[in-house]
């Protein structure tokens, strides 16, 4: 339920990288979810066909189950793009399944850490505790924390906090 809700969360962020458990558990979701509206609308609505309640699920999923395969393509270093073959019919299916076996890229890779890993504790530590260091250092330390945004280990809040500190610890 969790890779479902985090799905959900992430509803705009095509960034990072998702497990596979995450892709499958929230594929899960959406199917049972479709299942009770297409029932929903047989009972509710006495429908033969899908109608309302499958469309109020159709849409509310779209977005975030792109987003969710877009980060799965990226947690096995494949681009986004190739979402795109997911409109080509017969072969989306194929895609569909093909796209939640591929293996993850092992440790960080060109969109990202690994997902479901831990930040790697020197980059989420106070720039403070760490103590003075170069200004190359600083732009490292800042691009490591727009990583680490960017896939999800910190929050914006955090984010714009940290930058804060090594900002102010830069200054002095």
């Amino acid at each position: 339920m969790n890779a479902y809700l985090d799905g959900m969360r992430r509803y705009f962020h095509f960034r990072g990288r998702s497990t596979k458990s995450e892709y499958w558990f929230f594929s899960l979701v959406v199917v049972v979810l479709g299942i009770i509206a297409v029932v929903l609308d047989a009972v509710v609505l006495g429908s033969s066909k899908p109608a309302g309640f499958t469309a109020l699920v159709y849409i509310a999923h779209l977005i975030p189950s792109l987003a969710v395969t877009v980060r799965r393509l990226h947690d096995a270093d494949k681009s986004g793009w190739l979402v795109l073959l997911l409109v080509v019919p017969l072969l989306n299916l194929g895609c569909y399944v093909v796209f939640g076996c591929l293996a993850s890229t092992p440790g960080g890779n060109r969109f990202g850490p690994a997902a479901g890993k831990a930040a790697p504790q020197q980059a989420t530590a106070s720039p403070t505790a760490r103590g003075a260091a170069s200004s190359a250092s600083k732009v490292e330390q800042l691009e490591k924390l727009a990583g680490l945004r960017a896939s999800g280990a910190i929050d914006d809040l955090e984010f714009h906090r940290l930058k804060a500190d090594l900002m102010q610890e830069a200054a002095r």
